[in-house]
């Protein structure tokens, strides 16, 4: 593995804050977590404004509003600057730049996170059978929930993106091992399935299917609808735990309404929370939880059920402002009009799938996704930039020709 591979296998290590494994909050370990951290941040932000084009703005929105950030908690809740080394984790995104001017071939990047997604599977199927011990995570995400022990376990990003990879993987006919891809596949579905969230669950499922579709002949297809239709009926009609605890969580939901606590948090956090006008721009900042800031928000997730990481994409607006939302909408609108090989449709189906599930999920700001997001949008913008080449090569050899053309057809 050369340096740069090794600095970005590193990186996600430490971003991931080791799966948040329990030996590394406190003391040495922790420390090298940030050092490192901090110190690919650095070495990043000179890299900020040598290109444009792509995904370069809205990601300079971003990082500028979590710059910002750091002061609104100080400035609207008094929260000193010795609590800032709390936002490190989430200013992954200046990492962005560093790694599209320096080159990591899209294939290396794409060995790396499958190897993540190998490593969380494996930690995920230890800590399931050892839930009585906390190792990853806290202990807030281990309880029985929906007819199943729920293990809502750390560092999802590397996870999904390399099961939306393997797909992608499966269907290139150019590749060998296709058994394998289907199989990493469908293990990925199955611990999807096994962390119970429903809303995951399903987006995870339509775009298994939709890649299916998009990449079959016809008789493949309606055979593709019927096999994820007769799965998905067998699954909910089957009686087991899990989708028994799913259809009743659905059913109580559904009845409540208005007063589902997610739309009352939503609500409070909107139109009660912001103090001022400066807040409803830039953001509250982001908390640490032993400042007051961070004391007032966890008193409020306790007492009423208001918790910050329910409301997804108000979670980003209330701490990071109006600019980061911002960002986040072009970077929607660009993965939707920016063209990707098929080959690379993963890209794609990873941002879709936090921006889909940003209303009731923490993944569009959470240091768990936050690494998979910066390295998807890196190989993106490398897409980008080599189709842009591209073009004006083509472009330029065009002009040589009609040159040529002109100046030898007036002989």
């Amino acid at each position: 593995m050369d340096k740069k591979a090794l600095f970005l296998f590193l990186l996600i290590i430490f971003s991931l804050k080791y799966f948040d494994g329990t030996f590394g909050r406190e003391g040495i370990m922790k420390n090298i977590d940030y050092g490192y951290m901090l110190i690919a941040i650095i070495i990043s932000i000179p890299y900020m404004f040598k290109k444009s084009g792509g995904f370069i703005f809205p990601i300079q929105l971003i990082c500028a509003a979590i710059l910002i950030s750091i002061l609104m908690a100080k400035y609207t809740w008094g929260q000193g600057f010795e609590y800032s080394t709390t936002t490190i984790p989430y200013m992954m995104w200046f990492v962005f730049f560093y790694l599209i001017n320096n080159h990591i071939p899209i294939s290396k990047i794409e060995s790396i996170i499958l190897i993540f997604g190998i490593i969380y599977i494996v930690l995920f199927l230890f800590q399931f059978s050892h839930n009585g011990t906390v190792y990853f995570g806290s202990q807030q995400e281990f309880k029985e929930d929906r007819g199943v022990v729920r293990i809502n376990f750390p560092g999802g990003g590397v996870f999904f993106l390399s099961c939306f990879i393997a797909i992608n993987k499966f269907t290139n006919k150019e590749l060998r091992y296709n058994f394998l891809w289907l199989s990493y596949a469908i293990i990925g579905l199955v611990i999807t399935v096994m962390q119970v969230t429903r809303q995951v669950i399903f987006v995870v499922l339509i775009f298994y299917m939709i890649h299916f579709l998009r990449n079959v002949k016809f008789i493949y297809k309606i055979g593709t609808i019927i096999l994820f239709s007769c799965t998905f009926y067998i699954f909910i009609n089957s009686g087991i735990s899990i989708s028994t605890g799913l259809v009743n969580q659905q059913k109580e939901d559904a009845s409540a309404g208005k007063d589902y606590i997610r739309i009352q948090a939503a609500e409070y956090y909107l139109t009660k929370f912001n103090s001022n006008a400066v807040n409803k721009v830039l953001g509250n900042g982001f908390f640490n939880d032993t400042s007051n800031y961070g004391k007032s928000l966890i008193l409020l997730g306790e007492n009423y059920g208001y918790y910050l990481t329910d409301v997804g994409i108000v979670e980003v607006y209330i701490v990071f402002g109006i600019f980061a939302i911002v960002g986040y909408l072009i970077i929607l609108i660009k993965s939707i009009v920016i063209p990707v090989p098929p080959n690379y449709q993963y890209l794609k189906y990873y941002l879709w799938m936090i921006m889909l599930t940003s209303l009731t999920s923490d993944f569009l700001i959470s240091y768990n996704f936050l690494i998979a997001t910066v390295l998807v949008l890196c190989c993106y913008q490398k897409i980008y930039e080599s189709e842009k080449a591209k073009q004006l090569i083509s472009s330029n050899n065009q002009l040589n020709l009609n040159e040529i053309h002109n100046r030898y057809s007036s002989i």
